[in-house]
């Protein structure tokens, strides 16, 4: 009985050992909301998933770490003109968890999410932009790859409404605009002019402060109005509240994270205000810390 019992003790022991090997054999890359987004076995294969928002899984595809690098095979629009907002489009393959880095700094980015074979990305040019081409470097926990599109030149205006001149340059209106919705004040800014709150209209998470703008036709602001806004506000030439104190949202997205197995988060709002106009608190989308804001236009 004793031989017998040893022996069995002996099987499971060796059957937990091979599960902890097979657990360790495969590696586990999460999003934001703690979902499996690839799988890397120790043989090599890749599995990606997509996840609807109802969190099922409804797309697999699986191969090489090769075969899974990312690729991207169309960007548009092809040109993007400094001190405008647009939303970039990149086509491809194998993009779930992709997280973008600009050679040209200064370029701002908006939350976005990635499907296997697209991503929509919003950014900001500021008119400090210089015209030229841009790499566009696309990472995933699989790997990395690139892409371009051009910086378009800017004419700086001083009033009036903006326009399109004869060789195709835009021009930006870099005064306060004269009119803004009620709660609201214009700013005067080289990238263009816009309106902010006077005061925090709002507290909530991440998706509380998108769905606040947007139904009120306005918007989160960029990191670099709120930064310009905040600076002007210690200057005495804007009449806003509260610019210090506590954090507040912004529309931005933090890029200077570096992808690991462990965290492959895609959206990464900008913080500002605790301390001063510059100092920065980065807050992944998916968390449900609620911290207060306000909107631009």
């Amino acid at each position: 009985m004793f031989l017998q019992g040893g022996i069995v003790l002996g099987f499971l022991a060796v059957a937990l050992l091979l599960g902890d090997h097979a657990k360790a054999a495969t590696q586990s890359v999460h999003d934001e909301a703690g979902r499996v987004i690839y799988t890397i076995e120790d043989d090599g294969t890749v599995t990606m998933y997509e996840k609807s928002p109802s969190d099922k899984t409804i797309s697999v595809s699986q191969g090489t770490r090769e075969q899974m690098q990312p690729k991207v095979t169309k960007v548009s629009p092809e040109s993007v003109r400094a001190g405008t907002d647009t939303v970039l489009k990149l086509e491809g393959k194998n993009l779930v968890g992709a997280k973008l880095k600009f050679s040209a700094p200064g370029i701002e980015l908006g939350p976005y999410t990635g499907r296997p074979e697209a991503l929509d990305i919003p950014i900001r040019v500021p008119s400090t932009v210089p015209s030229g081409e841009v790499i566009l470097e696309v990472s995933t926990p699989i790997g990395n790859t690139k892409a371009s599109f051009k910086i378009v030149e800017l004419q700086i205006g001083i009033g009036g409404s903006a326009r399109r001149d004869v060789v195709g340059k835009v021009t930006i209106v870099t005064t306060a605009p004269s009119s803004c919705p009620q709660g609201m004040v214009g700013v005067g800014a080289e990238f263009g002019g816009f309106c902010i709150e006077v005061d925090r209209t709002f507290t909530g998470d991440a998706r509380a402060a998108e769905k606040s703008c947007a139904a009120g036709r306005k918007r989160l602001c960029q990191a670099l109005e709120w930064q310009h806004a905040c600076e002007q506000v210690k200057a005495g030439t804007v009449p806003v509240k509260n610019m210090t104190g506590a954090w507040e949202w912004t529309g931005s997205a933090d890029t200077t994270a570096d992808l690991s197995l462990e965290d492959s988060a895609e959206a990464r709002y900008i913080l500002l205000g605790k301390e001063d106009c510059q100092k920065k608190l980065i807050s992944p989308r998916w968390k449900p810390d609620a911290y207060a804001g306000r909107c631009c236009k």
